[in-house]
């Protein structure tokens, strides 16, 4: 299960434990794109992002960088940095591009609330999970 920025911000917008979601989903291993993290610490430390935008982001890095330094029962995360370019090069696109590459590459759904990017992974054969209800994830 590799996971888009937009699905580390679910929890503290809407209070959905994603990790105990895609392990109810039967994911035990989730890969955060280099790209995804670093999209989130940009985000968190956005000046002008106030409020519960700038909380979900601070919340969702954190969860990450807390499932990759501890062992838990639960999902395993892992970083990865392999094809990536330099954070200087990074766009929105090119993280979502990179996400279908790794995708394909490695045989794996994707968690994801954004849509053009779910329609690009469908027709690419690639399975979703998206937040359905605003309480839980769901597989396409």
């Amino acid at each position: 299960m590799i996971v888009d920025t937009n699905a580390l911000l679910i929890p503290g917008e809407f209070g959905v434990d994603i990790f105990e979601e895609l392990e109810r989903l039967g994911y035990e291993h989730v890969i955060v794109p280099e790209a995804v993290l670093s999209e989130l610490d940009r985000l968190r430390q956005r000046p002008d992002l106030k409020g519960k935008e700038k909380r979900a982001a601070k919340i969702g890095h954190s969860l990450v960088l807390k499932y990759v330094q501890e062992e838990h029962d639960r999902c395993m995360v892992t970083i990865n940095k392999e094809e990536e370019k330099s954070r200087e090069q990074e766009r929105e696109r090119d993280v979502d591009e990179l996400i279908v590459k790794m995708a394909l590459k490695h045989k794996a759904a994707v968690l994801t609330s954004d849509e053009p990017l779910r329609r690009k992974l469908s027709k690419a054969g690639i399975a979703t999970v998206y937040l359905r209800g605003k309480s839980r994830l769901e597989e396409k």
